[in-house]
Formats: C-alpha cells, sequence, structure tokens
C-alpha cells in the first residue's frame, strides 16, 4: 500500500497527488510514468510522474477524470492509500545541452513537461515553453506579458 500524502484539486476534474513512494522517488527521471492500481480486481493505468522528492520519499501525478478508474481515484483523499504504484517505468526524456529546445505542454501535460524543461534548462539549454490551454468566455486572446506578445488561438 502506498499512501496519499496530499491530495489536492487543482480544477475541476484535475486532481494532485503527493504518494509516499521512496525507492521510486530516489530512481525518478523526467518523463518517466508509474503503472497505479487502486485495488486489487482494479484496472491498471499508466500516469506520468509530475516530479518527486528523493528526501521526503515522496512522488507527484496529476490525474484528470477520464474514465472510471481516474473518477475513483480522484475521490481519494489525504491519509488514504493506493494498492499499487509501479515504476519508475519508460525511457527518461533524454537531457543534455542541445543549445535552444522547445517543450510543449497541453491541459494536464504541462504540469509533466515542467520537469523536463527544468532539467534541460539545468543542463545549460535555452528552454521555450509553449503551453495549450482552453480559452474561456471573455477572455482576450492576445495579452502583453512583461514586454512578450503572448498569442493564443483554439479550434
Amino acid at each position: 500500500m502506498f499512501k496519499i500524502v496530499h491530495a489536492q484539486f487543482l480544477a475541476p476534474g484535475i486532481k494532485r497527488f503527493v504518494i509516499e513512494a521512496p525507492r521510486i522517488a530516489r530512481k525518478q527521471q523526467p518523463g518517466q510514468f508509474v503503472i497505479l492500481r487502486i485495488y486489487e480486481e482494479g484496472e491498471r493505468i499508466p500516469v506520468t510522474i509530475e516530479n518527486s522528492d528523493p528526501e521526503k520519499g515522496t512522488i507527484n501525478i496529476v490525474v484528470q477524470s477520464a474514465g472510471k478508474t481516474t473518477n475513483l481515484l480522484n475521490t481519494l483523499e489525504t491519509g488514504d492509500s493506493i494498492l499499487d504504484v509501479v515504476g519508475p517505468l519508460g525511457k527518461p526524456s533524454d537531457i543534455r545541452d542541445y543549445g535552444t529546445v522547445v517543450v510543449v505542454g497541453g491541459g494536464v501535460g504541462t504540469a509533466m513537461a515542467y520537469p523536463t524543461a527544468a532539467a534541460l534548462k539545468r543542463a545549460g539549454n535555452r528552454v521555450i515553453s509553449i503551453v495549450g490551454a482552453q480559452q474561456r468566455a471573455g477572455h482576450p486572446r492576445k495579452r502583453d506579458a512583461g514586454g512578450q506578445r503572448c498569442f493564443a488561438d483554439h479550434h
């Protein structure tokens, strides 16, 4: 069992979990994921690791309700537990000095793009981030962000 140290909704249907998983926290690299199973007969689902804290022995994941298992997962609260958390899995992002890199994220994926962008910056890269998000009614599409021109479009 893996204890949920903290659970908090970031937006409707989107929840961040901080989970005790010391071995995974020590080994996790940007771009990797875990497989979760909430209960014995439950489905196994892959979830990208947002980040980890090796000193505290925790990993962070962000889950968007999209089906039966993610809906069930998002009902769990601080102090609850997840039956299985297996990982870290997958090939980590290739982190080295490329010069200039572009990191693209959208929706929930934006949270997972950040650790890769930060690692690429630490490796000496100039990092350009492109973030996709939904536009709320009444919000302008063009803004001045501290001298930088920002444009948004959606389909």
